[in-house]
């Protein structure tokens, strides 16, 4: 008995190790990665979006060729009387290099600042989403684990009665060879055998189906059985799906606010400088002049009939995604109500469940013996053979629908499944 509680701990050790390296595996397969990245694709916008209100600084160059002299910079009339008073050349020419640079930067432009705040609660929704989408994986797993388990479960409950078939047909073969059971005993037992062989091909098919889905899932070839327990219990916490819709709500929110920046005004400080290279048109002097300006610029949208329609449109954002948060609440609480119900039921059959498999087991033992004695049809000897199956599959399937149950929930509350499943 020590030996066996020992190996059965082993067991479990090595399938806890399997179940959270298949959890380990969804994490690295392309849609995992594809998550992540659109994470890291939107906290670029954002940085994006925060970088427009540092300064822009550019570097120009040009050369330019006017069919009249043009002035290299503003010449004032003092200054051209002084210079025609010395014989030097005007700041006039047909040919004009310059070189020369820009900076810019917003003062005040609300749009930028709420845009900023908008993409934070994005990025927010961009993570939210990952994470639904990961729990939703692994959930995904567990029901696909307990189903194979439960195929598995399935075909040992067959192959149990087929050995038990061959164990009374082989009891029975003297009787019918010397007279004393009919035949047709014999025909219908061999029958039963057949019906068996028929029954797990289908459930090899099955199997082999569960276990693409699981490598689809994973990448991860599943070859036996992955049992698994649930040591820990659900934390009831604000529901996970609940999360981006919150965020979402903030965004729209934040939008609405940008919808209506267009009414307000924007400022920038703007400043730029040259010098520019040329000959004077009226004695070919070699001229080199700088020339720089700075200044605040505020541009006002005043009117634009299409702002009105961007408010509007945003107010409806905004109440579709208070009405969207509502209507998930709404069908999350009815889910969670139908689980917990649903499991409690779940756990009185898997107990009742257990007493019957013990019942007709001690049943199957009598009825064998009445069979070999020829004081039972075959039909019903067969009758018992299939209960005591039968009771072992419906078993199997209701610990894979607890399964399930267990891992939906702790999915709606956004539990980690690898804490819950061993």
């Amino acid at each position: 008995m020590k030996k066996l509680i020992i190996l059965s701990s082993a067991l479990i050790a090595i399938n806890a190790t399997e179940i959270s390296t298949l959890f380990e595996a969804i994490k690295k397969i392309p849609e995992s990665k594809i998550d992540n990245i659109a994470i890291k694709e939107m906290q670029i916008n954002k940085n994006k979006i925060s970088s427009s209100l540092y300064p822009k600084l550019n570097i120009f160059g040009s050369f330019e060729h006017f069919s009249s002299p043009a002035n290299i910079k503003p010449q004032p009339p003092t200054t051209a009387t002084k210079l025609a008073t010395k014989g030097k050349g005007f700041w006039f020419s047909q040919n004009i290099t310059k070189i020369g640079f820009s900076v810019s930067m917003p003062l005040f432009v609300k749009e930028i600042f709420d845009n900023s705040k908008k993409l934070k609660h994005i990025v927010n929704i961009k993570k939210y989403q990952a994470k639904i989408n990961l729990l939703k994986r692994e959930a995904l797993l567990v029901t696909y684990l307990s189903k194979l388990n439960y195929l598995y479960s399935l075909k040992d409950a067959l192959n149990q009665k087929e050995k038990s078939i061959k164990t009374t047909l082989k009891a029975i073969k003297t009787g019918v060879e010397v007279g004393r059971i009919p035949e047709f005993k014999l025909l219908r037992l061999k029958d039963a055998l057949n019906s068996i062989q028929i029954k797990k091909s289908q459930i090899n098919m099955a199997i082999d189906d569960t276990k693409s889905k699981i490598y689809e899932l994973t990448k991860k070839e599943i070859n036996s059985p992955v049992n698994f327990e649930t040591l820990s219990n659900i934390e009831k916490k604000e529901f996970l799906a609940l999360k981006p819709l919150k965020e979402n709500l903030k965004a729209q929110q934040i939008n609405l606010n940008v919808s209506k920046d267009s009414y307000y005004p924007k400022f920038m400080i703007e400043a730029k400088g040259y010098r520019a290279f040329a000959k004077a048109y009226n004695n070919d002097d070699n001229l080199a002049e700088n020339f720089a300006s700075i200044g605040v610029y505020m541009n006002w949208n005043v009117f634009d009939k299409t702002n009105n329609a961007d408010i509007q449109k945003a107010k409806i954002s905004l109440l579709k995604s208070n009405l969207e948060i509502k209507k998930t609440i709404k069908n999350l609480n009815a889910e969670v109500k139908k689980i917990k119900e649903s499991l409690k039921e779940i756990n009185k059959s898997i107990i009742l469940a257990q007493n019957s498999i013990e019942l007709k087991e001690e049943l199957l033992k009598s009825a064998k013996t009445a069979f070999e004695l020829n004081n039972m049809t075959v039909d019903e000897y067969l009758d018992y053979e299939n209960d005591l199956a039968n009771a072992k599959a419906n078993l199997a399937d209701l610990i894979a629908t607890k399964n399930t149950l267990i891992a939906n929930l702790a999915f709606i509350y956004g539990n980690n499944l690898e804490r819950i499943f061993k």
